[in-house]
């Protein structure tokens, strides 16, 4: 896919437990509300059952040996596909399941290692450093934002502080309004 035609991408990263899920969906809900048309993707590093053992959909890929399964309904499309052992593009899979479908973004919760556009949550009293090195200045400038209870880190990108009064707190308006000038942006250059 052209890359004019792919949403723009951003990655929600941070260490384990730092809050990543939870900042993720709290912006997408505030994009949601502001009208725009999100999609989602989650890197796991485990094995993905989504299916339930005996579901037909599961015997249909663990009983019959088949290599993909579509499971269809009218509200939701599912595929579970062996991927061989090999860890699938981000981008080829963004751009084969949600490109051409006028999703304004696409916010991706992990690949804190890749190329993509990221914003970090970080939280000092979890993990005694972020992911984001300004002394890597190749690696830092992927970075957005960092989204920190720490607000004297040392960051290369602008530091948006945590605000612990909530799931909609102001670091999420402050991220929805980030995630809102790059699909703008996008819209202008695209």
């Amino acid at each position: 896919m052209d890359e004019v035609d792919r949403p723009p991408i951003i990655c929600f990263v941070g260490k384990k437990n730092s809050g990543k899920t939870t900042l993720l969906v709290a912006v997408a809900a505030e994009l949601k509300r502001r009208g725009l048309r999100i999609a989602t993707a989650k890197h796991g590093h485990h094995e993905l059952e989504i299916d339930q053992p005996g579901r037909d959909s599961w015997r249909h890929f663990h009983e019959g040996g088949a290599e993909a399964v579509l499971i269809l309904s009218s509200r939701k499309l599912a595929l579970v596909m062996d991927t061989l052992g090999e860890e699938p593009d981000v981008l080829e899979a963004i751009d084969r399941h949600f490109g051409g479908r006028a999703y304004d973004a696409v916010l991706v919760e992990g690949y804190k290692h890749g190329n993509l556009p990221k914003i970090e949550i970080y939280r000092s009293r979890v993990h005694s450093r972020p992911v984001h090195d300004p002394m890597n200045p190749d690696a830092a400038a992927t970075f957005l934002a960092l989204v920190t209870d720490d607000p004297s880190v040392a960051a290369s990108c602008p530091v948006i502080p945590l605000d612990g009064s909530g799931p909609d707190g102001g670091h999420v308006q402050a991220v929805a309004d980030l995630v809102e000038q790059r699909i703008r942006r996008n819209r202008v250059n695209g």
